[in-house]
């Protein structure tokens, strides 16, 4: 009896379970594979979008080298004549305008430049007058050329000896404004060092009281408007290097980045290094390029013109997977797998997986990125 009561409680269980909904697998729910974005957020993100399209690559060797000073614009200066240094109004670090004052010298040299001016100009006026005599005598027919002609001569060599000393004390500063030279004989035996060209002071050997030779080096001026970059390049990259080529200058420090220009490659390699000093000039009109940092010179190794390149920023990788985000309608934004070829420091070709054409996001690919990752795809 038990037996037949059995059987159908059996049926009734496995009937349940025949009619019960089945259970559906996580691995079969789908997956969306859009993201929507509305306008107003993809516009604060400061996502932007453009269409993929062809450009030339460029593949870089970066070398490292030093920032110095221009030599060019680098100038060390001397008295020219021996004195006593008096005054020192400026100090290393100033930015000296041109023709400002750096030094006054007190100097015997300078002196006997001024009564040198003073008999030259005596002996010139004097030079003068016997030219005019022997010319008005040549006219009247008493006189003879010879002397006329001697003394033409005479004129020509004071005169020619005066504008030399007048040079003299023009450098020395001993002329007024009109040319003339200074009257105060106290101000005759003194001169005024100034600053042949606009720069910042980078060294002072001039000391007050002691005296300075004629040719020693009292200053040392540079203007830093431009510098260089001194590169040690192997002789395999020398041939990347030619005068005149423009190279992009970087430094990551301080987030820099320039244009430079090659201005010598060594003809000369080094023979314990083996390399070849090759020299380029950076224009320098913030001061940043600061004489002893290095800076990294990203010389072209190859050119490469491709269908398709975005910029490095616009590929992101996700589940190991190199991809970008193409927009199929205003704010839907898809996932595509894509292959990458050449990359140089700006930009990377895509070989495979996007057409010319086609709406890619190619700035802020991460804010896109940090959104899919954060919905159910």
């Amino acid at each position: 009896m038990k037996l037949f009561l059995l059987l159908p409680t059996l049926s009734i269980v496995f009937l349940a379970a025949a009619c019960a909904d089945p259970a559906t697998p996580k691995a079969d729910l789908q997956k969306s594979t859009e993201l929507t974005i509305d306008a107003e957020r993809l516009k604060r993100s400061g996502v932007e979008i453009a269409e993929a399209s062809g450009g030339e690559l460029k593949r870089t060797l970066p070398l490292l080298g030093n920032i110095v000073p221009n030599e060019h614009n680098t100038v060390k200066v001397v008295a020219g004549i021996g004195g006593i240094v008096r005054e020192i109004p400026v100090s290393v670090g100033d930015l000296v305008p041109a023709d400002s004052p750096l030094a006054v010298i007190e100097s015997k040299e300078a002196a006997d430049v001024a009564f040198q001016y003073l008999e030259q100009q005596q002996r010139s006026g004097f030079a003068k007058q016997a030219y005019d005599r022997e010319k008005t005598l040549l006219e009247k027919q008493i006189g003879t050329r010879e002397s006329y002609q001697n003394a033409q001569n005479d004129l020509r060599r004071s005169y020619l000896d005066l504008q030399l000393t007048t040079q003299k004390l023009k450098l020395l500063g001993l002329l007024d404004e009109k040319g003339q030279m200074i009257k105060n004989r106290s101000k005759i035996s003194s001169f005024t060092l100034k600053s042949p060209i606009e720069g910042t002071l980078t060294s002072r050997h001039a000391v007050r009281g002691e005296f300075a030779p004629a040719d020693r080096e009292l200053f040392v001026l540079m203007n830093l408007s431009s510098v260089w970059l001194e590169v040690k390049a192997p002789q395999t990259a020398v041939k990347m290097a030619h005068v005149g080529q423009v190279i992009q200058v970087t430094n990551e420090g301080l987030g820099v980045r320039t244009r430079s220009v090659v201005v010598f490659v060594s003809p000369i390699a080094d023979a314990t290094s083996r390399t070849v000093l090759v020299r380029l000039l950076l224009a320098n009109p913030d001061g940043q390029w600061r004489p002893g940092i290095c800076a990294t010179a990203e010389f072209i190794d190859e050119k490469k013109t491709v269908a398709v390149r975005l910029p490095r920023e616009a590929v992101v990788t996700l589940d190991d997977q190199t991809s970008v985000f193409v927009e199929t309608r205003p704010g839907v934004f898809t996932l595509r797998r894509v292959v990458t070829g050449l990359e140089d420091s700006l930009h990377v070709e895509i070989t495979h997986g996007l057409n010319p054409g086609e709406r890619v996001v190619t700035h802020h690919a991460l804010f896109l990125k940090g959104e899919w990752l954060s919905t159910e795809h």
